[in-house]
């Protein structure tokens, strides 16, 4: 690509801004090159001002097939976050709050974060059921990502984070089927005993997810009126906190079920310079 470049060390790259002196030097929002009689954008400044879910850069901009520098600037008080539909079937990863995409070689991305960026809290896991369904409860799914760079890894990221960036928390376990008396006097047998589907487990924590930061705890599964009953100790698991594994359903059998890890913050690829606020795992 024809263009404006630097050279790094050794390496020509494009560059991360350029400055013009109007009676005082000022940085560039947006510059373009001619190349061969058509104006291309070299350098663009993306200003994210409302909240956005399941955003990517990439597509915003309408996936760029030539290299580009960009700048993204997200101000105060803006939410970004994960939106999915519940799956309680076999849970899947919550989606990432804001992926970047698949640039072509050679760009380069800088995103400055004022705001407020979550991954969505993982779904618990659904417990149990017996006859005359006899399904399998399921594991936590994982939360979400707070920022990824997507699946190339052939150019440059970094992050100026002065808010929050956050990985969802998992979801906890689907517990076990338990077998439910209702109260009944003493010295009298028992009567009217069933099987009563496991606890689903407890939601991650996430801006969509059981809070903001802290996970849920598992469903109470009732019966007779809301009585409980004799055994009420196979619940799910409890949701994770922010950036942290959903817990398991305690039980060391066939109906071992485990919590979903928690999201990362920040994924790997990506350089960050300025760290803020960062919960959960990074890289």
């Amino acid at each position: 690509m024809a263009g404006v470049y630097v050279n790094d060390e050794g390496t020509w790259k494009l560059p991360k801004s350029i400055w013009v002196k109007d009676g005082q030097w000022r940085v560039c929002k947006n510059v373009y090159v001619n190349s061969g009689g058509a104006w291309k954008e070299l350098i663009k400044t993306v200003d994210i001002t409302s909240n956005q879910s399941n955003f990517n850069l990439y597509e915003y901009l309408g996936s760029p097939a030539q290299a580009i520098s960009v700048v993204v600037n997200i101000s105060g008080g803006v939410e970004i976050f994960s939106n999915d539909s519940a799956s309680r079937n076999n849970p899947p990863k919550r989606t990432t709050a804001f992926t970047v995409g698949n640039f072509p070689t050679g760009s380069t991305v800088i995103i400055n974060n004022n705001g407020y960026i979550s991954g969505g809290g993982g779904w618990g896991g659904r417990g149990y059921r017996s006859a005359p369904y006899n399904t399998e409860g399921s594991n936590g799914g994982a939360g979400g990502d707070g920022i990824a760079k997507g699946s190339s890894n052939s150019f440059d990221i970094s992050v100026v984070n002065t808010g929050t960036i956050a990985g969802g928390g998992g979801g906890g376990a689907g517990g076990q089927v338990r077998y439910v008396c209702p109260p009944v006097p003493p010295n009298i047998y028992e009567s009217g005993c069933q099987y009563v589907a496991g606890n689903q487990g407890g939601d991650g924590a996430g801006i969509t997810g059981y809070s903001r930061t802290q996970g849920g705890s598992p469903k109470t599964t009732s019966n007779w009126s809301g009585e409980i009953g004799s055994d009420n100790t196979a619940t799910g698991g409890f949701g994770g906190a922010l950036g942290d594994a959903g817990n398991g359903n305690g039980q060391a059998n066939k109906y071992a079920k485990s919590g979903g890890a928690g999201g990362k913050s920040i994924g790997s690829g990506i350089e960050i310079a300025v760290s803020g606020t960062l919960i959960g795992a990074v890289g």
